[in-house]
């Protein structure tokens, strides 16, 4: 199956989800990883209609930002480490993995110096696993007026990383517990 064909299956899955869940597909927004693929492939897929590419690591997005096209906006979902926020600010339209209140202040310091308001989610670490960065719930809701002074974030929402199973009803508690 194709780039075309397999964008298609996912599509109908979405909007199947959408349908139980009684949810307008249009409120979902598909980001298409591109980790370990090439700008070829990225242009490819930003030619059959998605715009909303995430890379999880800073120093491969420097290399393939600027040979994708410019209609393709960037997410970093992976974990960043304070040393790269500078290239982040530079790179990404949304960063969805800020984990700590010290990488929020030095983005905000980067960001200031970049004349730009930098969107972000706040990672929380809900099921605690050790393997996983974010935030425990607890140290989040404790933060979350001291992160909202930040007048170069600006805070849309929350991302959570369920344990990984094949079965929807293990994980279900984790994103209810995330709301």
């Amino acid at each position: 199956m194709g780039l075309a064909e397999n964008l298609a299956a996912l599509q109908q899955r979405i909007r199947d989800a959408c349908d139980r869940a009684r949810r307008d597909p249009a409120s979902v927004a598909l980001v298409a990883v591109s980790k370990n693929h090439p700008p070829e492939a990225v242009n490819e897929v930003v030619r059959l209609g998605v715009g909303v590419f995430g890379e999880n690591r800073v120093q491969e997005a420097k290399v393939k930002i600027p040979m994708c096209s410019g209609r393709a906006r960037w997410h970093l979902i992976g974990h960043l480490q304070t040393n790269k926020a500078r290239d982040a600010v530079q790179l990404f339209d949304l960063i969805e993995s800020v984990d700590s209140l010290h990488l929020a202040e030095e983005l905000n310091r980067r960001a200031e110096q970049a004349a730009r308001t930098l969107p972000i989610l706040l990672q929380a670490n809900i099921a605690a696993e050790a393997a996983k960065f974010g935030y425990p719930p607890e140290r989040l809701l404790a933060e979350l007026e001291a992160l909202n002074r930040f007048p170069h974030l600006e805070i849309h929402g929350l991302m959570a990383i369920a344990p990984w199973t094949p079965e929807p009803e293990k994980v279900r508690p984790v994103f209810r517990k995330l709301r």
